[in-house]
C-alpha cells in the first residue's frame, strides 16, 4: 500500500478569504445537514424492501417477481435522470433563497401527494405510476441537497460532516425497517406508513431549508442557460477530465451491489440457512446489532479521514466488512452470526463515514450538484440490479446444491463485490492540503 502522499494530489490550505466563504463549522451545522438524509434513508429502507414488494405481491402474486422488477427498474431510471438534470439546473440557479433551497422545498412538498396516494393504488400500473412520481419529486429535492456539503463544508472538515451523514443513514435505515415492519401488517398499517413517510420528507425538507445558511445565488457566476440547454448539459460528462471521480463512482457502484445483495436476502438467509426458529426476531437482532456497531465505528472513521488518507480508511473498513461476510458464509450458528453482524456493522459504519468525504474530496469544481447526482446513480441502480443477480445465484445453488446453500453463495458474492470495489480505488489520487 502506498503512502497518502504518494497517492494524493496536493492542494493549498484554504486562505482566510476562502474560510470566510463557509459558515462556522459546528456539530449543529453537521446535524442540520444530515437530518434530511435520515428522512431519505428512512423512506427508501422500508419502501424498497417492504412496501412496494407487499403491494405488488397482493396485486400480482403469480407474476410478482416480474412486476416487482419492472416497478423498481422504472423507478430507478426516473431517479437517475432526475438527479442529474435537476442537479445541473440547480448549479445554474439564481434564486435569492440560494441554489439548493427552492428545489428541496419543492421536491419535499410535491412528494406528499404521491406518497399518501400510494395507500390507495388498486392495480399494478397505478402502483408503478405512483412509485415513479415518488421517485421524481423526492429526487428533485435529493440532487441539490447532496451538493450542500461541498457548498458549506471545507475539505478539511468533510470527513466529520460525512460521519454525521453516515450516522443519519444507519439510523434512518434501521428506523425505516422497524417502523414499516411493525405497522405494515396491522389494519390500516399501509396508510400509517405512507403518512409517516410524507410527514418526514416534507417536514425535514422544510427544516433543512430553514436551518441551512445558504446565501443568495442572485450573483451566481455560472453561465445563464435555458432549461432545454441545462437538460442537454446534464448529460455532458467527461470521465477523461475527472478520471478519479468516475473511478470512485464505479467503485461505489460495485460496493453498493454488495450492500444491497446482503440486505435483500438477509431474511431468507436467516430462515433457510441458519434455520432460526424465529427468523423475524433473529433478523431484527442482526439489524439492531449491526446498526449499533455501525454507530460506534462511524465517528472515529470520520475523524480519521480528516487527518489521513481516505483510501486507507476505505481499505480497512471494506476489509473488515468482507471478513464479516465470510463469517456469515461459513457459519450455521446464530450466536456466531450475531457476532459477525457486530463486525459487519462496524466496518460498514466506518465505510459510510468516509464515503461522502471521499466523493466531495474528488468532486469537480464546476457543476457540483450535477456531479453529485451522477454519484447518486451508484446508489439507485444497484438497488435494482443486485437483487436480480443475487436471486439468480440463490436459485441456481438452492436447486443444484441444496436448499439454503444458495444464500451462502449470495453472501460469497457480497465478498467479491466488496473486494473488487475496494481494489478499484487503488489508482485514485486524493486531494490533500499542503502541510
Amino acid at each position: 500500500m502506498t503512502s497518502p502522499q504518494a497517492d494524493s494530489v496536493q492542494t493549498h490550505e484554504p486562505s482566510c478569504d476562502d474560510a470566510a466563504a463557509y459558515p462556522r463549522q459546528t456539530a449543529r451545522l453537521y446535524f442540520d445537514l444530515s437530518v434530511f438524509w435520515f428522512a431519505l434513508s428512512f423512506l427508501w429502507a422500508g419502501m424498497l424492501t417492504i412496501v412496494v414488494q407487499r403491494l405488488i405481491e397482493q396485486m400480482a402474486r403469480p407474476q410478482k417477481d416480474l412486476y416487482l422488477g419492472w416497478t423498481l427498474g422504472l423507478g430507478a431510471l426516473v431517479a437517475t435522470v432526475v438527479v442529474i438534470i435537476v442537479g445541473t439546473i440547480s448549479d445554474r440557479s439564481r434564486w435569492r433563497m440560494g441554489r439548493r433551497r427552492p428545489y428541496i422545498i419543492l421536491g419535499g412538498l410535491l412528494s406528499v401527494p404521491p406518497l399518501v396516494c400510494l395507500g390507495a393504488m388498486g392495480s399494478v400500473p397505478l402502483v408503478v405510476l405512483d412509485y415513479c412520481l415518488i421517485q421524481f419529486w423526492v429526487n428533485i429535492a435529493t440532487s441539490p441537497y447532496q451538493a450542500l456539503i461541498p457548498d458549506l463544508v471545507p475539505r478539511q472538515h468533510q470527513g466529520t460532516a460525512s460521519a454525521h451523514m453516515g450516522i443519519a443513514s444507519l439510523v434512518g435505515q434501521l428506523a425505516g425497517f422497524i417502523v414499516c415492519g411493525l405497522l405494515i401488517t396491522r389494519p390500516g398499517g399501509l396508510w400509517m406508513v405512507v403518512i409517516i413517510y410524507a410527514t418526514l420528507i416534507f417536514g425535514l425538507a422544510l427544516y433543512t431549508a430553514w436551518r441551512i445558511p445558504e446565501r443568495s445565488a442572485a450573483d451566481n457566476p455560472a453561465p445563464r442557460v435555458s432549461v432545454a440547454q441545462a437538460v442537454i448539459e446534464s448529460f455532458r460528462v467527461s470521465p477523461r477530465e475527472h478520471p478519479d471521480f468516475f473511478r470512485l463512482i464505479a467503485s461505489r457502484f460495485i460496493i453498493n451491489m454488495g450492500f444491497y445483495t446482503a440486505t435483500q436476502f438477509l431474511l431468507y438467509y436467516v430462515t433457510d440457512t441458519l434455520r432460526a426458529p424465529r427468523p423475524v426476531d433473529t433478523l431484527a437482532q442482526i439489524l439492531v446489532i449491526s446498526t449499533v456497531s455501525g454507530l460506534i465505528g462511524t465517528f472515529p472513521a470520520g475523524k480519521l479521514s480528516d487527518r489521513m488518507s481516505k483510501k486507507t480508511v476505505v481499505y480497512v473498513s471494506a476489509g473488515i466488512t468482507a471478513a464479516a461476510a465470510l463469517i456469515f458464509v461459513l457459519t450455521s450458528s446464530i450466536p456466531v452470526a450475531l457476532a459477525a453482524a457486530f463486525v459487519f456493522g462496524a466496518g460498514l459504519g466506518a465505510f459510510m463515514a468516509v464515503d461522502w468525504a471521499f466523493a466531495t474530496n474528488l468532486l469537480p469544481e464546476r457543476d457540483q450538484a450535477k456531479h453529485m447526482g451522477i454519484w447518486h446513480v451508484a446508489f439507485t441502480v444497484p438497488q435494482v440490479v443486485a437483487p436480480v443477480i443475487g436471486g439468480l445465484v440463490a436459485y441456481f445453488f438452492n436447486q443444484h446444491v441444496g436448499h439454503g446453500f444458495g444464500y451462502r453463495a449470495v453472501l460469497s458474492l457480497v465478498i467479491v463485490y466488496f473486494v473488487l470495489g475496494t481494489v478499484m480505488i487503488t489508482p485514485i489520487k486524493e486531494r490533500v492540503r499542503k502541510p
